[in-house]
């Protein structure tokens, strides 16, 4: 697979290091992040009705979601800004942070004007249930505070995308730990101390997006001080940009909708199933930590070589990046043989999930060999600026996934119509794993076809 590029053993380690440089920062910020829904679990847990809890995590996941699919003011800024530091335009990349900072600005707005109409979204996709009542009573409280922090989200979103296309992770790890200090002290002191409650933890998550913000404006003032550019400068290019996040918009929300399907058919199989599917996620979500640090780098990297045209480097990054890729896939699933049962154990004690998941190892096993590929290329295609090839990829991964399903469910009617035969829910649910596996491979495969294909007729390089 890798025989399209080729590099010395002197070259992979020295572009190794590079990409390391740039990584490990990524990782350990990916890893703090969690920390934030962990410690707002913490404090509102310890509140005396679990009502307060669901709703703080019912509210808090739609938010997330919601900012989760914005995710494209990131990549987007990451991909031109890199690209402009290869060319030496500081004035460029500058540039391109203030679009970044305007569309947030827009999106903010609009998610601003039209919360009520978002919030009475999750109800209207949650049970309808008397008893929920209470739960979404604390939703409401937390959504009204939190979603207050769009504008300081989205923005933080450009700003980081800025510094990591101009190759400071360092500085981005920086601001989170700032952000997750500040809102591990705000906690203690909003619900604790001073008794708000629910919305207190709403108010520390604001405060400290708040502060991450000011921070990241702070370390890159000298440079902003240094450029300056016109309103006008700014609008030019703007449907372009519009277009290639529009791209990276979809690309996101069809990836959600695989994650959230895997969640939302696994109901029918029983809460036992959807318990078993959470944990399962779980081993995903630390995978993501390094596999997305690395894509990170390649961000900025592979941005920089097209802005610099230079295309042996560029085949170099590509090569060492998916080895590198390969390689913490081949640990992480060395680790999942060793070391399952003991993860399991940390993440429940109840008896009946830690038998039962024991079905499901193989997905574990499989997942990192899976998805290492397409965490990989994601960063690659953003580095090289292809929103196009990113959104179509994963539309043809999304295709299989659910063609997967459909067939499988069509294939056990028949043959329960048949044979008088009923297939169990652990039938069924290694049916939507190995089309989620499949998910992932077909993502993955299906960038690298599009790398071969487009390579040198696209990138006109020295």
């Amino acid at each position: 697979m890798l025989s399209l590029f080729q590099s010395s053993a002197w070259s992979g380690t020295r572009i190794n290091l590079k990409i390391w440089h740039l990584a490990w920062p990524m990782i350990l910020a990916n890893i703090s992040i969690p920390m934030l829904g962990f410690v707002d679990t913490a404090v509102i847990g310890h509140l005396p009705d679990s009502q307060f809890l669901a709703g703080t995590a019912l509210a808090g996941l739609f938010i997330s979601v919601i900012f989760w699919l914005l995710g494209f003011l990131r990549m987007s800024t990451t991909g031109l800004v890199a690209k402009a530091r290869g060319e030496k335009s500081a004035a460029s990349a500058i540039l391109h942070l203030y679009q970044g900072l305007l569309l947030s600005v827009i999106l903010a707005s609009f998610i601003l004007l039209f919360q009520s109409p978002l919030f009475s979204l999750l109800t209207f996709v949650s049970s309808d249930d008397l008893a929920m009542q209470a739960t979404y009573a604390s939703a409401k409280t937390y959504f009204d505070i939190r979603i207050w922090a769009a504008p300081f989200v989205l923005a933080n979103m450009a700003l980081s995308g800025f510094l990591i296309g101009s190759g400071k992770t360092k500085w981005v790890l920086r601001a989170l730990i700032v952000c997750n200090v500040v809102n591990l002290f705000a906690d203690i002191l909003f619900v604790p101390v001073l008794s708000f409650g629910v919305a207190g933890v709403a108010f520390a998550s604001v405060l400290a997006e708040i502060v991450q913000f000011g921070m990241m404006i702070y370390l890159i003032r000298p440079e902003l001080k240094k450029v300056a550019v016109s309103l006008q400068s700014v609008l030019t290019g703007w449907i372009a940009l519009l277009r290639m996040n529009g791209n990276l918009f979809i690309r996101s929300a069809v990836l959600q909708l695989c994650l959230s399907f895997m969640t939302i058919y696994a109901t029918q199989f029983g809460s036992q199933t959807v318990a078993i599917n959470s944990l399962i996620m779980q081993f995903f979500l630390f995978i993501s930590f390094s596999l997305d640090g690395v894509a990170f780098a390649l961000e900025s990297l592979v941005g920089n070589c097209v802005g610099q045209k230079k295309q042996r480097r560029l085949r170099l990054y590509i090569t060492q990046g998916i080895k590198m890729g390969l390689a913490f896939a081949l640990c992480y699933a060395a680790f999942y043989v060793l070391t399952v049962d003991a993860i399991v154990w940390l993440l429940t004690d109840i008896e009946s999930l830690k038998s039962g998941i024991t079905d499901y190892y193989i997905w574990i096993y499989l997942l990192p060999l899976s998805c290492f590929l397409s965490f990989i290329f994601d960063g690659i295609f953003v580095g090289l600026g292809w929103d196009k090839s990113m959104r179509n990829s994963m539309i043809v991964a999304a295709l299989c996934f659910f063609s997967i399903i459909l067939l499988s469910n069509a294939l056990t009617d028949s043959l329960s119509n048949a044979f008088n035969y009923t297939f169990n829910c652990t039938f069924n649910n290694h049916i939507l794993w190995a089309a989620f596996t499949i998910f992932m491979l077909a993502r993955g495969l299906s960038q690298w076809f599009i790398l071969r294909l487009k390579f040198k007729s696209e990138i006109k390089l020295s």
